[in-house]
């Protein structure tokens, strides 16, 4: 499907249920009918196989894939063990969504359906970064199991998620043009992020690329808005938020693989950044979300509920 979908983000869709899945050994996806309502999985590791009606799709590690209302989904094949994916069901408003067929548009005509009040999403893209859109899923996650008295912070949250995928999406239409000074900073970055270690510093950087390390942190300042320090730190704060909220590791194991010199330096850096300790920060985010059994693919979901009513029947 060349499709785009438009969603009315002028006030959030409605929630209604939401997981983190982890298969098992001979895994594959049920037989689902999307009778109104709209899913996008986020996939954090792993692959999934997917059928939509006739068409088959295979979504890897850091993909998204945003599936509109009426149609048939299933397995057609079985995903690797330990295939991990976070997924969301919601509802629209009523004539929230606009399904645009891409076939005969242009990169510009497409970006273009970027505005104020809407936000986009094709079938399947990938991801050009995963922290924050990783970071709103975990903490939709948590608001939707922690019975909060509003059912409206959950939607809330869930458009600042399907914003945050959108945004994304534009970017990766809308970063075609780059220039020299961009190019040369972003292979810089790249180069820090795959040699990060507890012990790189600018000189290490600066001499790979032949360059003056006051010029190398002049032009990184300029470009990134950061000093290459504050990129490194940056970089391993990162890694270790994500390691707290994929992982059950010990503190002092996360500590070492986010490249810090110790625990007790980790912790002092993490608490001086987020305000919470590693251990906060985990609690907070990691509730029990692996609910293989906890929602039956296989039952219907429907707009006959108190909460879509009192939302969109008015």
């Amino acid at each position: 499907m060349s499709e785009i979908t438009c969603f009315d983000i002028s006030e959030p869709v409605l929630h209604i249920s939401s997981g983190k899945f982890s298969a098992g050994s001979n895994w594959k996806h049920k037989h689902m009918y999307h009778d109104g309502n709209f899913e996008i999985i986020i996939v954090i590791q792993g692959t999934l196989y997917l059928q939509v009606d006739d068409e088959r799709y295979v979504i890897n590690e850091s993909e998204v894939f945003s599936l509109p209302p009426f149609h048939h989904i299933r397995g057609f094949k079985e995903s690797p063990k330990n295939s991990q994916y976070f997924w969301f069901h919601f509802f629209p408003k009523p004539n929230g969504l606009k399904i645009k067929d891409t076939t005969s548009m242009n990169e510009n005509d497409i970006i273009g359906l970027f505005t104020n009040n809407q936000a986009a999403l094709p079938l399947q893209f990938k991801m050009s970064s995963v922290d924050r859109a990783f970071m709103l899923a975990n903490q939709v996650l948590d608001v939707a199991k922690n019975n909060y008295f509003a059912d409206i912070s959950i939607d809330y949250l869930l458009t600042s998620l399907l914003i945050e995928l959108s945004e994304d999406y534009y970017q990766t239409l809308s970063g075609a043009t780059v220039t020299e000074d961009e190019a040369r900073i972003n292979g810089i970055k790249e180069w820090i992020r795959s040699n990060l270690s507890e012990k790189l510093r600018v000189n290490e950087v600066a001499d790979h690329f032949e360059l003056n390390p006051h010029y190398l942190v002049r032009i990184f300042k300029e470009q990134t808005g950061m000093t290459v320090i504050q990129y490194i730190s940056d970089l391993k704060l990162r890694d270790a938020q994500e390691l707290l909220l994929r992982t059950n590791l010990p503190i002092k194991q996360i500590a070492s693989m986010a490249f810090y010199p110790d625990e007790k330096r980790f912790m002092k850096v993490f608490k001086e950044q987020l305000q919470l300790t590693p251990t906060e920060f985990r609690n907070a985010y990691t509730r029990k979300f692996l609910d293989s059994s906890s929602f039956d693919p296989e039952v219907t979901i429907t707009k006959n509920t108190d909460n879509y009513r009192e939302r969109f029947n008015h």
